[in-house]
């Protein structure tokens, strides 16, 4: 008796809309994937709301022969010259990403500098594009509140003429979900006279936001499940239906 091979289901396609969906969130699940808590001091809050098109201006503006006509001191113009050399490097890194809308490939050439915020179209095209980046953005905010605190700092000790101190965030820790603790602490805080006040500042900042972190990932978690739940399931039409068995005649008791 020959008996015929069960035949292969093949997998049932997602829809072609769910896919970019997917594939976004699990992008911003890997980026939750690390959590880092950065205290620093400053002389006073900057109230002003947060915008990337000015942000990334004066972030743009940050050059090396620019900061030299401002007559900066070394040490701060050292300061101001990272801050921008962390914008292209975020901005090279979205161009070397294949799957970015920005990808420059291997045989284009090198990677071009940062888009000019007053040159041509093609420039302000690749400025709306970085700014409607989630990474991009994300690396935007925290380097423009930097650079709030270097600006406090370098007024605070222009006007005392005292040198800029080299830190300007006096703790950091980063934690991630293999169990890597990173802490680090500046050699300035060490003879601090509100040392006490600020580890325990940070330590207060890293249990706040690791209650939050543990929220947002519980939250993706289950966001992804009830993603992959709602997928329509396979119509009747294409699976085929299972053979019943027959059922036994129920017997009363005698």
């Amino acid at each position: 008796m020959n008996r015929s091979a069960p035949e292969a289901k093949s997998p049932q396609p997602q829809p072609a809309a769910m896919n970019p969906f997917i594939q976004a969130l699990n992008q911003v699940f890997l980026d939750a994937t690390t959590l880092e808590v950065s205290t620093m001091v400053v002389d006073a809050i900057d109230g002003q709301r947060f915008i990337p098109q000015e942000v990334y201006q004066d972030l743009y503006y940050l050059r090396e022969d620019t900061l030299s006509q401002q007559h900066y001191s070394p040490d701060l113009q050292a300061a101001y010259g990272n801050l921008r050399s962390q914008l292209a490097r975020q901005y090279h890194a979205l161009l070397r990403e294949p799957t970015h809308p920005l990808y420059h490939g291997e045989n284009s050439g090198p990677l071009p500098p940062l888009p000019n915020p007053t040159g041509d179209a093609q420039d302000q095209r690749q400025i709306q594009n970085l700014l409607g980046d989630r990474q991009f953005l994300c690396c935007l905010r925290k380097l423009g509140e930097l650079k709030i605190a270097l600006d406090q700092r370098k007024r605070q000790h222009q006007q005392a003429k005292q040198p800029l101190p080299e830190g300007i965030i006096y703790a950091k820790t980063i934690l991630q979900l293999d169990g890597t603790i990173a802490n680090t602490y500046t050699e300035a805080l060490m003879s601090h006279p509100h040392c006490t006040t600020i580890l325990q500042a940070h330590q207060h900042n890293i249990q706040t936001s690791e209650q939050q972190w543990q929220g947002l990932l519980r939250f993706f978690i289950s966001l992804i499940q009830g993603t992959f739940k709602r997928q329509p399931k396979p119509s009747s039409q294409t699976s085929k239906a299972r053979p019943s068995l027959p059922r036994a005649p129920l017997v009363k008791p005698q």
